[in-house]
């Protein structure tokens, strides 16, 4: 649809509409689940709801849902061992979350450095060139993990200023996560007394606390974490939760008259739809359910890897992830099937949505195009 007439509006939308429905089956390479069913919100388009201010904060503007988005905060923290002396908001995606995450650590540590590895989301090079930071970007290991080594050793150059680290807890195209005690013990060892970890967390921050990690993740090991509500919960409307620990922000807090409240939040006015989307989300599942909702997409991504590697196309995984890599294939393919390419790899992402029988035709695809390319 590139001509749009608005001559007939209706039958504009449907043609869309109708786009949209076929291209929805071909999305493989981009989180977002499209299993869900907020119908039942319809009713809430009434009003022009905005979320303005600190939703732990009463406002004086009235048309808000800062209890749903305080009942939301609180689950997320509480997934991450965090059941009080918590603060947080839900954002318009992850993006806005790492913007928040640096601006705060930027607020406590003017002069801070910033750290991130090469795989980190593109966000986190945009929110150091919005907040004017020195930074430095650090090589990763094979699978994705930021190199500790080189990050100590740039750790160790830089002249006894803070640090702020950008850990990434799932990376984008790999799944990889950064070890946060690894770090913490580097900025031991180095003597570095002022620091502010950050936390990208923004597709596995809803996997990795219903996985049976190790060390499961706390959020008093670190100082701030983004997580994304569209990926794995699903929604029509990007959107993310930020939450960092109350005494963090009580030192940046404002009082704005105007609204009656404080506000610490990078957007100010906030659509009230989304936090409404994002509670009927935890509260429609219990904790057995999102679990086996996370197995099963970890499932489906062993399973397309397996696939792939019996039909003579390399694949791997990293351990929690349900990001499936292998070989950059042609032009062709990755259009067909919205395929996420990085290099010399792509990827394809077993979301609740994507089905063994679609996974299973990508892959008939992927081997129909790799003989084609040999003949």
């Amino acid at each position: 649809m590139e001509n749009l007439d608005f001559t007939n509006y209706r039958n504009t939308l449907e043609e869309k509409y109708s786009e949209l429905k076929k291209n929805k089956e071909f999305i493989t390479g981009y989180p977002g689940n499209q299993n869900f069913d907020y119908s039942v919100l319809s009713k809430f388009f009434e009003f022009a709801l905005n979320n303005i201010g600190d939703p732990l904060i009463q406002c004086n503007f009235t048309l808000n849902t800062h209890e749903f988005e305080r009942d939301v905060i609180k689950f997320i923290a509480n997934l991450y061992k965090k059941e009080s002396d918590v603060w947080g908001y839900i954002t318009n995606g992850g993006t806005e979350g790492n913007l928040t995450g640096i601006h705060i650590g930027r607020s406590h540590y003017p002069t801070g450095i910033i750290y991130f590895s090469s795989h980190s989301h593109y966000s986190v090079a945009k929110a150091i060139e919005l907040t004017r930071s020195k930074s430095k970007c650090i090589p990763v290991l094979s699978n994705g993990e930021i190199d500790y080594n080189e990050l100590e050793q740039k750790i160790s150059e830089n002249n006894n200023e803070p640090v702020i680290i950008l850990a990434n807890i799932g990376t984008t195209m790999t799944g990889a996560i950064d070890n946060i005690q690894k770090i913490k013990e580097i900025l031991i060892k180095q003597k570095i007394c002022n620091y502010y970890i950050h936390c990208d967390a923004a597709f596995h921050g809803l996997i990795l606390p219903f996985c049976n990690l190790p060390t499961p993740l706390n959020l008093n090991d670190f100082h701030s974490i983004s997580v994304s509500g569209h990926k794995l919960i699903g929604s029509p409307i990007p959107c993310g939760v930020f939450i960092t620990h109350q005494i963090v922000v009580d030192k940046i807090k404002h009082y704005i008259e105007y609204i009656k409240s404080g506000d610490c939040t990078i957007s100010g006015s906030r659509n009230g739809i989304t936090p409404l989307i994002l509670w009927c989300a935890i509260h429609q599942k219990t904790y057995d359910e999102f679990k086996y909702i996370v197995q099963e997409c970890i499932i489906k991504a062993e399973y397309a890897r397996d696939k792939m590697l019996q039909n003579g196309i390399h694949a791997w995984t990293n351990q929690y992830s349900p990001i499936v890599l292998f070989k950059k294939p042609s032009s062709e393919m990755i259009k067909k099937w919205s395929i996420a390419p990085y290099e010399n790899i792509a990827h394809i992402i077993t979301t609740p949505n994507l089905s063994y029988a679609t996974i299973d035709k990508l892959i008939d695809d992927l081997v129909l195009y790799k003989e084609k390319s040999v003949d």
